[in-house]
């Protein structure tokens, strides 16, 4: 398997992974019984998360073939994706404080 459709599978994953960790997941309200501990929680853990998502998207992106190929084009939208990942997580939160919605 190439590089970079190696870095953007480990990518994809992670975004998923981010979703469960959203605070608006009903199964992790049962984890933790404090919404502050709730809220801390699942901002570390997607920050780490995205952040390596972002890593490895770049590596994706720098590890590319000159051949057209349905993975440079997904590459170069994951960059994208998680972009809205970022803002669906920052809107979940600030409806989790009551500030919106």
């Amino acid at each position: 398997m190439a590089r970079s459709k190696l870095y953007f599978y480990l990518s994809s994953l992670l975004v998923i992974i981010s979703f469960y960790f959203n605070t608006r997941n009903p199964l992790l309200s049962m984890h933790f019984s404090s919404m502050i501990k709730l809220i801390f929680v699942c901002s570390i853990i997607n920050a780490i998360i995205l952040i390596i998502s972002i890593i490895f998207a770049d590596k994706a992106i720098k590890h590319l073939h000159d051949k057209s190929d349905w993975i440079r084009k997904a590459s170069k939208i994951l960059p994208y994706i998680i972009l809205v990942v970022l803002i669906i997580h920052i809107i979940a939160s600030l409806s989790t404080f009551g500030i919106i919605f």
